[in-house]
């Protein structure tokens, strides 16, 4: 729950949510606006801002007794820009270039399989969207201009178009708008364009605007419906309709006397409505290896969707991720880092509930508090048990995929005392849904020292040059197994003994892991030992070192 208002906010949406009440004083109901363009792939980047951010302001507005509205706009009305990646989502690209510069929301559905171009790539967005943010209201531009309210505004700032040119002017520099400027782009009736539109005069009684198209050299009258007004004036009139009290922004529109600050002026001076308080974000990037492909975009088609992220993790895992990093802070996501996200989100999952010691009071206090955000401050109880993300990598190549290869991954962490609570359906379901993302990120991003195939039979190549001193060890690890109960621990703890008790230098003990990886992978590295080999069965475990020791001595 959030702090007092008297006490410091322990997390950054408190302090922001604080600073957005005390923008405006009077006000008990609040919207919360962001927008994005549906212009090709929807990545996990519009999470940050306009989904994560904007509803754990608009839920902290509901815990403080105000009501709130989470608005989402797609900027469908937008013109389709035929880059060289939109133009690749279609079978074959040329023919889709004569659909540069339509409305997006006219662009056909690049797979034949929905109505649209919107359709089909919102799907992946939309789709999962409750699981990132809940009670997100969407409307699309090319709908909010068949409005009364939206045509009553257009109306009133074409009317004072020759004020908002003076304004505007002020901020553009060498490249004023000239005095037979109109801020509206009509679609032209013929060729269906809106980017290659140019207003001549409008007719607000009929409301329908006069048009020359530079694309096909059309002179026409056009319904204003069917058009858009120019980008800052349409963002502006967004604010005024919907009565916005709060977006968020990317760090492009932060520049002090930029877009953002342009259009607050206008909306101010010319609708005489106070502007949103605004907060700018940082972007997110997107990464495979060592290799930063840069920001996430959609039109350029660089990022994968939600849907794609919620193949290998859960949403709590990303959203507390976004919610932890401070907003400003450049996050770059790769998915083959992702076991390292969801450990991450596992620890503050037992530091939250004192299962793990954390003794930083301002860090365990980040921690806590974005737990209870990711949750809309009812974190759920503690299951008693954590599933090692990367001890499911191993598990769920041992296993089916399907509900009895669950079980017999319950009865293996069961006998290797991983599992050492009653197995309750929450349990139950929580390993299934954990050992399906881990079989799926393997399968997809796992690097091949994880990936597990066990050869048969047993490889004679291991007997090539095989050291002496790894002989003997190899000997007193097989010992050691057979006497020692089949656990994780009870396997990392017989390896910490023979490598003290035999003083195994760095370099040998690397080499004896090599060799072991051999018998058991036919490759010289793979997954973490102790798991993997707890994973197997102790006979068979046994009887694979017998074999090695047994092809070596011949």
């Amino acid at each position: 729950m959030a702090n007092n208002s008297d006490s410091p906010p322990s997390h950054w949406i408190d302090g922001l949510t604080s600073d957005l009440i005390n923008n405006w004083p009077k006000i008990k109901s609040f919207n919360c606006n962001c927008g994005i363009s549906v212009s090709g792939r929807q990545h996990i980047g519009r999470l940050r801002g306009e989904i994560i951010l904007t509803n754990a302001v608009v839920n902290e507005l509901k815990e403080r007794g105000f009501h709130a509205t989470h608005y989402l706009i797609l900027y469908t009305s937008d013109p389709w820009k035929a880059k060289k990646a939109q133009l690749e989502a279609f079978q074959d690209p040329d023919p889709a270039k004569k659909y540069q510069d339509w409305r997006l929301v006219d662009v056909p559905d690049p797979s034949g399989e929905s109505t649209s171009w919107i359709n089909y790539f919102w799907k992946e967005f939309g789709n999962p969207l409750p699981k990132f943010g809940k009670d997100v209201n969407i409307i699309r531009t090319h709908e909010l201009y068949t409005t009364e309210k939206m045509k009553k505004t257009i109306i009133k700032l074409i009317n004072e178009k020759d004020r908002i040119r003076e304004i505007l002017n002020k901020y553009r520099g060498e490249n004023p708008f000239p005095e037979d400027w109109i801020p509206f782009n009509p679609l032209c009736n013929k060729c269906n364009k809106i980017g290659t539109t140019k207003a001549l005069e409008v007719d607000l009684k009929q409301y329908k605007v006069r048009y020359t198209c530079t694309s096909c050299e059309t002179e026409d009258w056009s319904d204003m419906q069917l058009g858009k007004l120019t980008w800052r004036l349409e963002w502006l009139a967004i604010w005024y309709v919907l009565k916005v009290h709060f977006e968020p922004y990317g760090k492009d529109h932060a520049t002090p006397g930029g877009s953002r600050d342009s259009c607050i002026e206008v909306l101010e001076s010319v609708l005489k409505r106070k502007g949103p308080f605004g907060f700018w974000n940082e972007w997110v990037g997107y990464s495979e290896g060592k290799n930063d492909f840069g920001d996430m975009t959609s039109s350029g088609f660089i990022g994968f969707t939600p849907t794609h992220w919620l193949k290998f993790a859960d949403a709590e895992v990303l959203k507390y991720m976004y919610l932890k990093t401070p907003p400003r802070r450049r996050i770059v996501v790769g998915l083959d880092k992702l076991p390292t996200y969801v450990a991450e989100y596992d620890r503050a999952v037992r530091i939250y509930h004192g299962i793990e010691a954390f003794e930083d009071g301002p860090e365990l206090r980040a921690i806590r508090r974005s737990i209870e955000i990711t949750y809309y401050n009812n974190v759920p109880p503690y299951l008693g048990f954590q599933l090692d993300y990367v001890h499911a990598i191993i598990l769920s190549q041992l296993i089916a995929d399907d509900w009895e290869g669950t079980k017999e991954a319950i009865r293996k962490l069961i006998a290797t005392e991983i599992l050492n609570i009653p197995v309750t359906e929450s349990i139950e379901i929580y390993i299934h849904n954990r050992l399906k993302q881990a079989r799926n990120w393997v399968n997809t991003y796992g690097p091949s020292f994880l990936r597990i195939n066990i050869p048969e039979p047993l490889s004679l190549d291991i007997a090539s040059d095989t050291d002496k001193k790894l002989i003997f060890l190899l000997r007193e690890l097989t010992q050691a197994f057979r006497e020692i109960k089949w656990t994780e621990e009870s396997i990392k703890q017989k390896m910490i003994l023979l490598r003290e008790n035999e003083q195994v230098s760095r370099k040998d003990m690397t080499n004896f892991f090599s060799l072991l990886y051999q018998i058991f992978l036919g490759m010289d590295k793979g997954p973490r030992f102790a798991p993997f080999i707890a994973a197997l069965e102790k006979e068979w475990v046994i009887k694979r070192l017998e074999e090695a020791i047994k092809i070596i001595n011949e």
